[in-house]
Order: structure tokens, then C-alpha cells, then sequence
């Protein structure tokens, strides 16, 4: 099966970066939201992104090329003739399975549905269609149309050739497909970033180090893009909760952070609003955070939770 539609379900920040990404290498696309609010908003972004791609001269279309690829709205009508549909809407199991079941019953049959779930079991969201066989996680980073990797994750239903053409589609969107053997909670990406984040949470909560110095050695020591509690900002500070609760739910993580929660009850969800561990120039606006050049905070102790971690699932076939 030859892709040449996707429709995404969700115009937030991971839901309408994966459909400019889509329209950005020649698909047809549709965008799909409860609101039409929301469908303004991400229209108003991807047009944003799409000019300023175009006047760094790394755009060869014009922006409203691309565009006219884009249709948004509120009804699952326009996932009609779609190939391939994605699901990026929030972390919540019973929200995740309604979407499967509309999606399910108005995509034609050939039709291959994918979960961007950062942390959920596909198997558990497959089970709420009637062709679990075509349902696999294709888990996207944020910004996508910045990041290359995607996590490709097969459910215990999951076909080999729908695997096989997920990951084609991945490359077809000039990303670098990232396929577990099979699905484990938090895949692989979150296990490691909630590892790192439950080694950084210890330091902070035990008095050892701040939050400054932990993302100093993130930055400075350890050379990562950004600092770790920096990182959980721009991820979005309830995303990383959900994360949390998950694999805490599951057996996976067996500490509790309560740095993160705080944060969520007092409506600071780090770039997303404006404000979390730091604070930015305004809500969905990230600037690079100032961080001490120095730090005491031992970089191997950092990463220590996170290696182990990489290394049970090579150890147990997951991901090689």
C-alpha cells in the first residue's frame, strides 16, 4: 500500500507539528480537533513555522504550497479516504481509545491507525477497534519538524507489514525510525528521560544539589542540548507527570517526585504557559535558560539510572 493521505487527530503542539511535517513531504493531510479554535491556532502556527523555513531559504515551496496540501475540521469526515491516520491527542487512555473507535469506524479498511502515545501500551488502545492488527505507536518528538527519530512500537496485534510500512512512512518523512521488538511502558526514549529525571528530582528534593546545578552538569558536563528540568519545561511539566504515572502504574518506576506534581497543581507547566522550573517570555514562547558555567554535581551520577536502564533493554532484546 502506497501512502498519500494522513489525517492527525489533535492540533496541539505534537498533534499539528506531525501534520506540517506531513504536508512538508508531500502528503495530503487533514487535521482534526474538537475545536475550531484550536484548528485556528495550529493553522496560525504551522503558517508561522512554514514563513520562517521559507525566509532562512530552507523551504523550496512557497508556504502557501504546502498549505494547500492541509485541510482542517472538527468532523472525522475528512478521514474518509485517509491512508494512514495518527493519533496525538492527550496522554489519557479512555480519551485515546474513543478516537481509535471514530477513526475505526470511518477510515476505510486498509487504512493503518497510528498512536504518537508517549507512554501508553498500544495493545491496550489496539483493542477498542476491530483491526488491531493495523494499530502501532509512532511516537514523534518535540518540535517534530525539528526532531529525526521516531519511536516505532508494535502491540502484540500488530502485523509485520504494517510495521514494515510505518517505518517506510518514517522515512518518507525524512526521520529515522527507531523500532522496538515489541511494546514495554515508556518505550524507550521516556524510560531513559524519566530515569534521568528521577536521579535529578533525588538530588534537588535530598538538598545535594539545585536545580541550576543539576542543569548545569546536563548542559555543560554531560553536553546535552538542554539542561534536564529545562527539558521537562518544554516537554510540558503535566506530560511528564502523565509519563510518570504511568510507569509508576505499571511497575516500571517505583519513586515519586514531587517537584513535578507541585508544579502541575499550581498551573505551571513550564514553556507551554510561560512559567515551570523557569520562566519565559511568554506562554508557548521557549528561550535558552541561563545556567552557572560551574557546577558540583557529578555527571556520572546523573546518568547513572538512565545507562542501567538502556542496558536492560539491550540485554532483553527490545531494541538493539
Amino acid at each position: 500500500m502506497m501512502v498519500k493521505k494522513i489525517v492527525v487527530v489533535g492540533a496541539g503542539t505534537m498533534g499539528h507539528g506531525i501534520a506540517e511535517v506531513a504536508a512538508l513531504y508531500g502528503f495530503k493531510v487533514g487535521l482534526i480537533d474538537v475545536s475550531w479554535d484550536f484548528l485556528n491556532r495550529a493553522k496560525e502556527r504551522i503558517t508561522d513555522s512554514l514563513n520562517k523555513m521559507y525566509e532562512k531559504g530552507q523551504l523550496k515551496e512557497k508556504p502557501e504550497d504546502v498549505l494547500s496540501r492541509m485541510e482542517f475540521n472538527v468532523s472525522y469526515d475528512i478521514a474518509k479516504d485517509a491512508d494512514f491516520a495518527i493519533e496525538a491527542v492527550p496522554e489519557n487512555i479512555e480519551l485515546k481509545r474513543k478516537v481509535f473507535r471514530s477513526l475505526d469506524e470511518i477510515t476505510p479498511k486498509h487504512a493503518i491507525l497510528a498512536t504518537n502515545t508517549s507512554s501508553i501500551p498500544i495493545s491496550d488502545i489496539a483493542e477498542a477497534t476491530n483491526r488491531k492488527e493495523k494499530v502501532i505507536g509512532m511516537h514523534f518528538f518535540n518540535p517534530p519538524v525539528i526532531m529525526k527519530l521516531v519511536e516505532v512500537i508494535p502491540s502484540k496485534y500488530t502485523s509485520e507489514e504494517v510495521g514494515e510500512l510505518t517505518i517506510d512512512l518514517a522515512r518518507r518523512m525524512n526521520k529515522i525510525p527507531v523500532k522496538l521488538k515489541y511494546e514495554i511502558p515508556g518505550f524507550v526514549s521516556n524510560r531513559i528521560f524519566i530515569r534521568l529525571l528521577q536521579e535529578a528530582c533525588r538530588e534537588v528534593e535530598s538538598g545535594e544539589a539545585s536545580i541550576e546545578e543539576v542543569d548545569s552538569t546536563s548542559r555543560n558536563k554531560l553536553r546535552l542540548p538542554m539542561g534536564l528540568f529545562e527539558l521537562a519545561d518544554y516537554v510540558g511539566l503535566d506530560v511528564v507527570v502523565d509519563i510518570w504515572n504511568v510507569l509508576t502504574s505499571r511497575g516500571t518506576v517505583d519513586v515519586k517526585c514531587s517537584l513535578f506534581k507541585s508544579k502541575v497543581n499550581e498551573k505551571n507547566l513550564g514553556v507551554k504557559s510561560g512559567k515551570g522550573f523557569y520562566s519565559y517570555p511568554a506562554p508557548g514562547k521557549y528561550s535558552k535558560v541561563q545556567l552557572p558555567s560551574e557546577s558540583k554535581v557529578d555527571p556520572a551520577k546523573v546518568i547513572s539510572l538512565a545507562v542501567n536502564e538502556a542496558s536492560w533493554m539491550i540485554e532483553n532484546g527490545i531494541v538493539s
